[in-house]
C-alpha cells in the first residue's frame, strides 16, 4: 500500500524550492548553493534532515534505507550535489517524480543489441514521512510537538469533499457548529461567542466573519472551496504564540496547490450527486498549471462551478428544496524565482456564494422540513489577494506576507418569532404608543394588531468586511543545537453591516418592495492588531529540545452604531448611538520540552496560552455594566506521546490536556429574546483526550480510528438578573460532546496492468450534548447522539480516475447543532441526508 510524503514546503512561499531535474541544475550557472551540517547516521534520517533544509521533496522506500547509513556532510553545496554525496556508494540513485526526487535502486543495463525499451513506470512506492508548517517552519510531523492532523488534497478530491462540513470526518476534534448565518468553528471545547476561537488559515491568510449586531465574527466562517487543495493542518490546542488571538482552541489550515514551474499539464474534475429527500447536484473543475520558464517561472489557473443539492421542504410555504445552494469561483497564482534564493508566490481568489434559504429543520415539522414564515436566503463575494517573498539564506530564512481580503455579503434569519413572543408584551404596546404606564386594553389590541400586519418578518442584513494582513518573520536553518523563529505581525480590520427587520410577503416568505421596515439600525466595527512573536527551540541533548515562546500582543477596538428606524416590537429608539473603544496588551507565553524516547516514540509536554480580544455590545437599552465585555483567556496544560513502528506501518498519536478558561465570552440573551449579546461569564475548566491510530497492509488493508474525549465544565456559577441563558458551577459547556469517535478502513488493488481499483468504509459517531448549560434553561435542547456512515469505490487508470460513493448510508438525520428560534420552533442542523456522489477525473 502507498504512503504520501507531502513535501517539506516552508509555509506559503515554499514552493521557491521546486525541483529542477538534475541535469539542468548541473548546467545552470550561478546556482545558488545552501550550507549543510548532517552527521552520519541512518540514511533515511539523513534523507529527511536534508528535505527539510533544502525545502525539496525526497520520496522513498523505508525498506530501501533500511540497513543503510550516510557519510557525514559538512559544507556548502547545491540541493542536487548534496543529496549526490548522501548516496554515494548506497546502491540508490535518484528519478524526478513531479516536482521532487524518487529514491530507487541502482540499475545497470544488461548489453544487448535489441532497440531499447521505455522503462517501465515506478513500482509503487511507500513514502516515509509526511513534512509539515504547523510551526512555520518546515518539520517531520511525528515529530512535531503539536497534536494535529494532516489530511492530503488527494483524499479530500477523492471523496468529493468541496466544503469542511464534508471534510470534518476526516479531521478528529474538529465540531461544526451551524446557525442560521453560517458555522462556527470549534476545537477542544474552546466554544464561545465573540471573535472566533479556532482561527482559520487559507494559505498564510487568517480570515474571519463580520461582527455584526451581535459581537460575533466567529458565528460565521468565510469559507472557500475545497478544490485543488495540497493539504489540512488542523492544530489543535492554543496557537497564541505564532497564530495569534483567533486561535484559542486551534487553528485550521488549509493549504492550496501552487505554480509548479517544472511541468505544464491541466486536469478537470466533473462530478453529480442525488440527495434523498432533495434534488440532484452538479459541479465541475478546471486546473491549468503552465510552467512558462522551466524552474523559474509559473502560473496556475484553478476554476470551479457546484450546484449544490437542497434537501429542506419548507411545508407551510409549499416549496421543496429550498436550501439549494451555488458556489463558484476562480484562483489565479503566479510563482517567480529569479534565483535559487528568492521567491515570489502572488495570487487572487474569488468566489460567489448563493444558498436559496437556511439549511435547518424544524422539530414540529420533522426531518428536512421547515415552516419559516419568512425565506432567509444567503449571498456573498469573497475577494482574496496575498504575495509571499521569500529568500532563503545559508544560515536564515526569512518570509514576508502581505494579504487583503474582502466578503461582501447578505445573510438573513427568520424574524417571525420575535413578533410572535412580543405581541402580546405590554412594553411594546407602551412604545408604540409612547405611554408612561401600562395600555389599556383598546391599545393592546392595536398593538397586536399591528404587529399581525407586519407579520411575518426576516432580518436582512447586508454587511463588508475588509481586512489587511501583513508578517514578516525569520527562521534559522541547519542542524545546530538552536532554532529559532522571531516574527512581527500587523492586522486592520475594518466591517460595518445594516441591520434591517422588513416584512416578508406571507404567501411566498419573500420580501416585499418597496420595503416595508420594521427596524433599522447600523454598526461598524475597527480593528488594529500588531504583535511580536517568536519561539527559540534548544537540543539540552541528543534526543531533547526545549522551546519558549512569546507574543506581545496590542491591539485596539472601536465599536460604532445607531437607531436610524426604531423598533417598537424589540425596542430599539430613535436617537441611540454609542461609540466606544478598547485597548489592550499583553502577553501569550509557551513552554515546551521534547524528548525522542526511542527510534519510534516522540513526547512532549507543554503549558500554552490563549487569548481573545473584547469589544462593546451595540445593543439598545443594555445596561452599562453589560455594554463592554473584557478579553478573555486561557492556559493550555498538555502531554502529547507520538508513537510509529519501525517499517511505518503502525501509527499512534495520544494527547491529554486541561484547559483552564477565565474571564470567558459567551452569548447571552436580552428578557425579551429579541437581542442577544456578548458578556463575561467567568471561569471553565476543560479536560480532555485525542487518540488517532493508524494501521497499513494489514491482510491488505489499511484501518485508521480516532478518539475524542471532552470533559468540559463551569467552574462558577453565572448568575444575573440581565440576561437568560446562564449556568451554574459544574454544568457542562453547552454543544460540546463528551465523545466522538471515527473510524475507517480501505484497500486497493491491482485489478489489471494500469488498473487499481480502490474500496474505503467511513463511520462517525458525535456524542451527545445540549444547547444550554441546565436543565433550567427553557432552551436545553438534546443534540449530538449519532452516527453516520459512508462507502466509496474508484478505479484509476493511468491519467483517469472515477469515485462513487455513498454519503450517510443510514440516511440519519443527526441532529448536530439546535437552537430556538425565539418564540418560533426549535431549530436543528444536521447532516445532510442519504447522497449519491459519481466524480471524474482526467489529468492532461
Amino acid at each position: 500500500m502507498r504512503r504520501r510524503v507531502v513535501s517539506a514546503l516552508f509555509c506559503a512561499a515554499a514552493v521557491g524550492a521546486l525541483a529542477p531535474s538534475i541535469t539542468r541544475a548541473e548546467a545552470r550557472r550561478g546556482e545558488a548553493v545552501l550550507r549543510f551540517d548532517i552527521p552520519a547516521q541512518p540514511l533515511g534520517q539523513a534523507l529527511n534532515q536534508l528535505a527539510l533544509r533544502s525545502d525539496r521533496e525526497i520520496l522513498f522506500s523505508p525498506a530501501l534505507t533500511q540497513g543503510r547509513r550516510s557519510p557525514a556532510l559538512s559544507g556548502v553545496f547545491t540541493a542536487e550535489a548534496a543529496l549526490a554525496r548522501l548516496l554515494d556508494g548506497s546502491g540508490l540513485t535518484v528519478r524526478l517524480q513531479g516536482r521532487g526526487f524518487l529514491i530507487v535502486p541502482e540499475t545497470k543495463a544488461a548489453p544487448t543489441t535489441e532497440p531499447a525499451s521505455p522503462p517501465p513506470p515506478p513500482p509503487p512506492v511507500d513514502l516515509d514521512l509526511v513534512v509539515v508548517t504547523a510551526l512555520k517552519r518546515s518539520s517531520l510531523a511525528q515529530r512535531t510537538p503539536v497534536s494535529m492532523v494532516v489530511v492530503g488534497g488527494e483524499q479530500l478530491s477523492r471523496l468529493g469533499a468541496t466544503q469542511i462540513e464534508q471534510a470534518a470526518p476526516l479531521l478528529p476534534g474538529l465540531k461544526l457548529v451551524s446557525t442560521s448565518f453560517g458555522a462556527r468553528l470549534v476545537l477542544r471545547g474552546v466554544y464561545g461567542a465573540g471573535e472566533a476561537t479556532t482561527g482559520l488559515y487559507y494559505d498564510e491568510t487568517p480570515m474571519t466573519g463580520p461582527v455584526g449586531t451581535t459581537a460575533d465574527p466567529g458565528v460565521m466562517s468565510p469559507e472557500l472551496a475545497l478544490v485543488d487543495v495540497d493539504r489540512i493542518e488542523l492544530l489543535r490546542g492554543p496557537q497564541g504564540t505564532l497564530y495569534g488571538s483567533g486561535a484559542m482552541g486551534g487553528a485550521l489550515r488549509i493549504l492550496f496547490k501552487h505554480p509548479d514551474p517544472t511541468q505544464t499539464a491541466s486536469a478537470i474534475d466533473v462530478s453529480a450527486s442525488t440527495e434523498a429527500h432533495g434534488g440532484q447536484g452538479a459541479g465541475g473543475a478546471a486546473i491549468f498549471n503552465a510552467a512558462i520558464i522551466p524552474d523559474r517561472l509559473a502560473v496556475r489557473l484553478t476554476a470551479y462551478d457546484e450546484r449544490r443539492p437542497g434537501a429542506i421542504d419548507n411545508t407551510r410555504l409549499g416549496i421543496k428544496d429550498v436550501d439549494v445552494a451555488r458556489v463558484g469561483g476562480a484562483r489565479l497564482a503566479a510563482f517567480w524565482a529569479p534565483t535559487e534564493a528568492v521567491s515570489l508566490l502572488v495570487s487572487a481568489t474569488h468566489q460567489s456564494n448563493h444558498r436559496a434559504d437556511i439549511s435547518g429543520w424544524n422539530d414540529t415539522a420533522g426531518p428536512w422540513r421547515t415552516v419559516h414564515a419568512g425565506r432567509a436566503p444567503f449571498d456573498g463575494d469573497i475577494d482574496l489577494a496575498s504575495a509571499t517573498l521569500k529568500w532563503r539564506g545559508s544560515t536564515v530564512d526569512v518570509t514576508a506576507v502581505s494579504s487583503w481580503y474582502r466578503w461582501r455579503l447578505t445573510r438573513r434569519s427568520d424574524y417571525s418569532g420575535v413578533l410572535l413572543g412580543e405581541r402580546t408584551n405590554p412594553a411594546g404596546c407602551a412604545r408604540l404608543f409612547a405611554v408612561a404606564n401600562a395600555c389599556d386594553d383598546d391599545q393592546m389590541r392595536r398593538y397586536a394588531a399591528y404587529v399581525d400586519s407586519v407579520y411575518p418578518a426576516i432580518l436582512n442584513q447586508p454587511a463588508e468586511l475588509t481586512a489587511q494582513i501583513h508578517e514578516a518573520r525569520a527562521s534559522s536553518t541547519g542542524a545546530g543545537p538552536l532554532s529559532w523563529t522571531l516574527g512581527v505581525y500587523r492586522e486592520v480590520r475594518f466591517d460595518r453591516i445594516d441591520s434591517q427587520v422588513r416584512h416578508v410577503d406571507p404567501l411566498t416568505g419573500a420580501l416585499i418592495e418597496p420595503a416595508v421596515l420594521i427596524g433599522r439600525r447600523d454598526i461598524e466595527n475597527h480593528l488594529s492588531q500588531s504583535a511580536v512573536f517568536g519561539e527559540v527551540s534548544y537540543a539540552v541533548a541528543a534526543d531533547t529540545d526545549v522551546t519558549l515562546g512569546a507574543r506581545r500582543f496590542d491591539y485596539v477596538k472601536r465599536d460604532r452604531g445607531g437607531v436610524q428606524t426604531p423598533n417598537v416590537v424589540s425596542g430599539t429608539w430613535a436617537g441611540y448611538a454609542i461609540d466606544a473603544r478598547g485597548q489592550e496588551r499583553g502577553w501569550s507565553l509557551k513552554a515546551l520540552a521534547s524528548h525522542q524516547l526511542s527510534p519510534g516514540l516522540f513526547s512532549y509536554v507543554q503549558v500554552s496560552q490563549g487569548f481573545r480580544p473584547g469589544g462593546v455590545n451595540v445593543v439598545p437599552g443594555l445596561p452599562d455594566g453589560l455594554a463592554v465585555y473584557r478579553s478573555d483567556r486561557l492556559n493550555n496544560y498538555e502531554l502529547g506521546l507520538k508513537a510509529q513502528s519501525a517499517d511505518r506501518r503502525l501509527t499512534a498519536n495520544l494527547a491529554l490536556y486541561q484547559i483552564d478558561w477565565r474571564d470567558m465570552q459567551y452569548a447571552a440573551q436580552t428578557q425579551n429574546r429579541a437581542f442577544n449579546y456578548v458578556t463575561n461569564i467567568g471561569a471553565a475548566r476543560i479536560r480532555g483526550l485525542e487518540f488517532e491510530a493508524s494501521a497499513q497492509r494489514v491482510e491488505g488493508w489499511d484501518f485508521a480510528a480516532s478518539l475524542t474525549l471532552t470533559d468540559a465544565r463551569l467552574t462558577a456559577d453565572q448568575i444575573t438578573n440581565t440576561a437568560i441563558g446562564l449556568g451554574l458551577a459544574g454544568d457542562r459547556l453547552p454543544v460540546v460532546p463528551q465523545l466522538a469517535a471515527t473510524a475507517s478502513m480501505e484497500r486497493r488493488w491491482r485489478l489489471a496492468t494500469g488498473l487499481d481499483g480502490r474500496l474505503r468504509l467511513d463511520g462517525a459517531y458525535s456524542g451527545l450534548a445540549r444547547s444550554s448549560f441546565n436543565p433550567g434553561n427553557a432552551d436545553y435542547i438534546k443534540m449530538g447522539g449519532f452516527a453516520v456512515f459512508g462507502v466509496s469505490a474508484g478505479l484509476a487508470g493511468g491519467a483517469w480516475s472515477v469515485d462513487a460513493g455513498v454519503e450517510n448510508l443510514l440516511d440519519r438525520a443527526g441532529r448536530a447543532s439546535a437552537a430556538r428560534n425565539t418564540s418560533g420552533p426549535i431549530e436543528y442542523f444536521g447532516v445532510a441526508p442519504r447522497t449519491l456522489r459519481l466524480t471524474f477525473q482526467r489529468r492532461f
